[in-house]
């Protein structure tokens, strides 16, 4: 039995009358202290409204009768009885919880974050293994046509010396047996000094500063090494395709290939202005590394590199081949770290 006290109202006036309302498990009933008041309905022909924060419940009566009640508790288990706003039901329990609510709030905040750092990357990953080659070749060449009109001169670099780094590109990738079809461009650019691209379809643009600024073939050597894992480890696309997005993923996973041309124009911005993740330069210098200390050469020869090439940027720290990199010294360490990991 519910029982509880409640206003009145017949629907013809605005008078307002006290009752006492009663539930016997099938009927609803009002009687007031002067016995002018004596309803009885069955449940099933009144309407409980919503519930409203600490707002008085109203129960609507036929007839435009209808009474309202301060007792919420009353008034809920009496919802219950009716199994009436089972929805708003649960939206009044969270608004009157706000524990619930914020336990809510942080998990969907965890979700979205956990989406962002792990799911779009993973679901880039599949995408770019999706891209057929003659795709990969059409978003490379576009993206050089824009670095060339934007950043890059014509090599000054000897034809002597492409021969020589040719060559020495070919004896790394013979060591390393990559899967991809290379090609070297040369490019002269003072305007961001020493650095190298690594395009989705394997080419990779070498500049003549990067070229003066490494002190022996080894040097140089890490840096190429390093630009083929940016290539093998599919480094470009995957980063193009976060940047635009998780529609964007999964538009291509979904077999919408070729709309990846759409999205071309920004890879030329990602490499030179963001740089490739933490996540994917860690990998490439752990690459680079391994082939140097396969080559009995240790890992020194980039470190030094890489201390130099942050040397060359004292005005720009966070430009192209730096840029959005791992700090320096911790680069130079985990390169120091896999060496030692090495030793016998």
């Amino acid at each position: 039995m519910i029982r509880f006290q409640a206003t009145y109202f017949d629907g013809q006036t605005s008078k307002a009358q006290a009752v006492v309302v009663g539930y016997d498990g099938q009927h609803l009933s009002l009687h007031s202290a002067d016995g002018n008041i004596q309803l009885r309905y069955f449940l099933k022909e009144c309407v409980i409204t919503p519930a409203s924060g600490h707002a008085p419940r109203i129960i609507k009566l036929p007839d435009n009768q209808q009474f309202e009640s301060g007792d919420l508790n009353a008034v809920a288990a009496l919802e219950v009885e009716a199994g009436g706003n089972r929805g708003m039901r649960a939206v009044h329990w969270l608004e009157s919880h706000w524990k619930p609510v914020a336990g809510c709030l942080a998990g969907a905040m965890l979700c979205v974050w956990a989406f962002i750092v792990h799911a779009i990357p993973f679901l880039a990953e599949k995408a770019a293994d999706a891209i057929p080659p003659e795709i990969t070749r059409t978003v490379s060449h576009k993206t050089l046509s824009v670095l060339d009109k934007r950043f890059f001169e014509p090599s000054e670099l000897s034809a002597e010396k492409k021969t020589d780094i040719q060559n020495l590109f070919q004896t790394i990738a013979d060591a390393l047996q990559v899967d991809f079809q290379y090609q070297l461009a040369f490019r002269r650019s003072p305007q961001i000094g020493p650095n190298a691209f690594a395009l989705p379809a394997g080419i990779i643009v070498i500049t003549d500063e990067i070229v003066e600024l490494a002190a022996n073939e080894r040097e140089l050597a890490s840096i190429l090494a390093h630009e083929i894992a940016h290539v093998e480890k599919r480094h470009g696309l995957r980063s193009m395709l976060q940047h635009a997005g998780v529609f964007f993923v999964v538009s291509v996973l979904a077999g919408d290939i070729t709309s990846i041309t759409s999205t071309a124009g920004t890879l030329p911005t990602i490499l030179v202005e963001s740089g490739y993740s933490r996540r994917f330069e860690t990998e490439a210098d752990e690459f680079a590394g391994r082939f140097l200390i396969g080559q009995g050469w240790g890992t020194q020869p980039l470190q030094d590199m890489l201390q130099r090439l942050a040397a060359s940027h004292p005005d720009f720290p966070s430009l192209t081949w730096l840029s959005s990199h791992p700090d320096i010294q911790q680069r130079i360490e985990n390169l120091r770290k896999l060496e030692h990991s090495h030793i016998p």
